[in-house]
């Protein structure tokens, strides 16, 4: 079984969080990944290996969900330095290490700076430049990830992941540069585009470090074992002929395919075992700002974003049907040192598992996943909110355990107008699949910018205008996207459920305090209004224009 972890770090680069993935038992294995991918990419390999190792994939500073160093440029030496101190943290002592690409090039980084920790370097990959191919990928190959209005640089994106399977270097498109392989699937297109995203205008400083590092004098004096091998369709293959032959550890080897490339990484591997590793630390918090942590339920493990505070009851956050935890961090930092604060990723969104089946995706449903991770955490007593769908989980949390819940916030209600939320359910979040040429991404990113500008999004006439400009910057459209992006067929289901959902019905039943809210702009303030009219019973507020300035109105509710 595969998990996932958060560990907080605090050394040379200050405090910092790593994302990795354990799987396996036995001797200590750390797994390096290419750029600009995460851990996710070596999952295959993963439950290929977990029977011979304990497997330790970090998703690298910067890429996945690991912060970055914070650092404009970085050596290969950098990043191995970086793993060392992971390493240090998880309480492995001496391991063997595999790389994948840029992956490839940090293992023989680190075996060549801590020999004494690696026990063995398998390098499926190694990128070995010349001084006159290092200018020209440095000067074309990592051009700044620029977010623009229109959306366009999504289908710029696009065009280069599916290049960088068809031409290497991926901005050469000749003859020439053609790679002699099937170019990657769409699916495969998408997961790349995802995680290039993620990492945003970090990506470079990950390839950069693997470009300008030169691997000849760290495989001249290497004193651990070394295979570095590449398949032969890998255009990196050619670069093995200019590795050292004669280097007393190191075998360089071509292998035929990928499967023969792994197999020989593996066969390395097994000949110089690492020793045991102890079991994961628990994730510690990040002072003074949001941290994150995995926490399990049944079927798999849920994201959680945290802060913390020396007092007070937990005020819970749930995010709406088409975003995560993420896009509420700034929200909750606002409470950090005044009340302890989260939000989860909800079943399937975000980087939360699907552990609901789509049948399944109910608000109730959602509820009692939320409810397991609730009781993981140890939280008993709480104040709960949320935005749209996420308010109604919030709901439900309440009418399942009134005793549990102290108070409830429903910021941004959903439509409670039948006709309305019918027309909602089957219009205002379509169903779409990645498209091989992406046009799926420009009808994201113009689906989120026009929900910005006009209510409902999809009518667009002058009687819907939403007069607020703060959800129309390019940036706050780009991470709504990225979050469609992620998980698009569960946003979807939890947008339908939310407007299934018997809101007023509910509420009106309920006896735990609650508030409902929304700023003047918004158009769920009419909703708003109307439920509250509905149920007197009700506090209302009027909430200030900016969202990040939220989260202190909901403390002063919950705090009375």
């Amino acid at each position: 079984m595969v998990t996932r972890h958060f560990v907080t770090l605090d050394g040379q680069w200050g405090p910092r969080q790593v994302h990795y993935r354990r799987a396996g038992e036995g001797p200590a294995l750390l797994m390096l990944h290419q750029s600009p991918k995460s851990s996710a990419d070596l999952l295959p390999l993963i439950h290929a290996w977990q029977s011979q190792f304990t497997i330790i994939a970090p998703d690298s500073p910067g890429f996945g969900l690991s912060d970055p160093l914070g650092l404009a440029h970085a050596s290969m030496e950098t990043f191995a330095a970086a793993a060392l101190e992971l390493a240090d943290a998880l309480g492995l002592r001496r391991f063997g290490v595999f790389g994948f690409h840029t992956g490839a090039s940090m293992a023989v980084a680190l075996a060549r700076t801590a020999p004494e920790r690696v026990t063995a370097c398998a390098a499926n990959g190694l990128v070995s430049l010349t001084a006159a191919e290092r200018e020209d990928i440095l000067a074309h190959y990592l051009p700044p990830l620029e977010i623009l209005p229109d959306g366009s640089h999504l289908a710029a994106l696009w065009n280069r992941m599916r290049d960088q399977s068809v031409f290497f270097p991926w901005y050469r498109r000749t003859p020439e540069a053609r790679m002699d392989l099937d170019p990657a699937c769409t699916e495969a297109v998408q997961d790349s585009l995802v995680e290039l995203l993620r990492a945003g205008d970090h990506y470079r400083v990950g390839y950069r470090a693997a470009f300008t590092f030169d691997p000849e004098p760290a495989l001249v004096g290497m004193t651990v074992p070394t295979l570095v091998t590449a398949a032969a369709p890998d255009p990196l293959v050619a670069h093995l002929a200019r590795l050292p032959a004669d280097a007393a550890a190191v075998q360089v080897r071509t292998s035929a395919d990928g499967q023969g490339a792994n197999a020989a990484c593996l066969a390395q591997l097994q000949r110089h075992p690492g020793d045991p590793v102890p079991p994961p630390p628990a994730t510690a918090p990040l002072a003074g700002q949001a941290w994150q942590r995995m926490v399990e339920v049944p079927g798999g493990q849920l994201r959680v974003h945290q802060v913390d505070a020396p007092t007070g009851r937990p005020l819970l956050l749930q995010h709406d049907a088409t975003g995560s935890g993420a896009l509420l961090a700034p929200m909750l930092g606002a409470l950090a040192g005044r009340r302890p604060a989260l939000s989860i990723d909800l079943a399937g969104h975000g980087d939360s598992d699907a552990v609901l089946a789509p049948e399944e995706m109910t608000i109730e449903r959602h509820r009692e996943v939320i409810s397991a991770a609730l009781a993981k955490l140890g939280i008993d007593g709480l104040d709960a909110g949320g935005f749209g769908a996420g308010g109604l989980v919030a709901l439900e949390l309440a009418r399942a355990a009134p005793g549990q819940v102290h108070r409830l916030v429903l910021a941004e209600p959903p439509a409670s107008d039948p006709d309305l939320a019918a027309e909602l359910r089957e219009q205002g979040l379509p169903a779409w699949q990645a498209q091989w040429y992406g046009g799926h991404l420009l009808l994201c990113w113009h689906m989120v910018r026009d929900q910005a500008l006009f209510h409902p999004w999809y009518r667009r006439r002058r009687a819907g205008i939403i007069w607020q400009g703060a959800r129309m910057a390019p940036e706050e459209i780009h991470a709504r996207v990225l979050e469609l992006q992620k998980a698009p067929e569960a946003t979807r289901l939890t947008w339908q459920a939310q407007c299934d959902y018997p809101l007023a019905e509910r509420l009106a039943a309920l006896s735990v305090p609650t508030l409902l809210c929304a700023p003047r702009w918004s158009p769920a303030m009419a909703h708003a209004e109307a439920l509250h009219a509905a149920q007197p019973h009700c506090a209302f507020q009027v909430l200030p224009e900016a969202p990040r300035d939220w989260a202190p109105a909901f403390a002063e509710f919950c705090d009375r």
